[in-house]
């Protein structure tokens, strides 16, 4: 089994609207959770999957802890854990004191025994990377409108149905509505659904 490929091209960082090169991405098949590797290295050895979480809350509770202290940690042969700092740049150190600098991010670095250890082969995806459709925004939202015609509410999944758009920029859009006055939702979490705001029953 190999990790597989595509390409995408590189951001245009300048913003001049020049065409940019292809680089290579692996196209992720999917997420792996501590809960399926506790499982799965439970019924390779003799610990229990209570065991592997009892540890993991462990770990992370020390790492977060000496990381928090200013201490670099190394987890076995997977790398090295640092935090960062983040503040307002400046020319003279005595322009700045230490309540206008925080913690802003953690850094990983891998060793060479686990980089050397992701290396596998790779094969060119046959699909490639999941893109949004480009249709126009007013076939969207008359898709929308067209749709809620006919059913009293819509759900981020029947949106991307109906305009092609995934779910990150679906859910997007959907909000930006929310936020506008044209949608409001119904329901939390996962169950959350959109229909027409009072306002908003004939068109959208």
């Amino acid at each position: 089994m190999a990790a597989e490929y595509d390409f995408r091209r590189k951001p245009d960082e300048k913003g001049n609207g020049e065409l940019q090169p292809f680089y290579p991405r692996i196209v992720s098949k999917g997420t792996i959770d501590s809960k399926q590797l506790f499982r799965e290295i439970a019924e390779a050895s003799s610990f229990t999957e209570g065991d592997l979480e009892g540890i993991m809350v462990s770990l992370q509770n020390k790492v977060s802890y000496y990381l928090s202290e200013g201490f670099h940690v190394k987890l076995g042969e997977i790398g090295y854990f640092s935090s960062s700092l983040t503040a307002r740049p400046v020319m003279e150190k005595k322009e700045i004191r230490s309540v206008s600098i925080w913690f802003d991010n953690v850094n990983f670095r891998a060793t060479k025994w686990f980089r050397r250890h992701c290396a596998g082969t790779v094969t060119c995806a046959k699909f490639g990377f999941q893109e949004s459709s480009n249709l126009p925004e007013e076939t969207r939202f008359a898709r929308l409108d067209t749709f809620l015609k006919k059913n009293f509410f819509i759900t981020r999944r029947e949106y991307s149905q109906i305009t092609g758009l995934l779910k990150g920029k679906a859910l997007r859009e959907l909000n930006l509505m929310v936020e506008k006055g044209i949608l409001k939702t119904r329901g939390t979490g996962n169950r959350i659904v959109y229909l027409k705001a009072d306002n908003q029953q004939n068109n959208l």
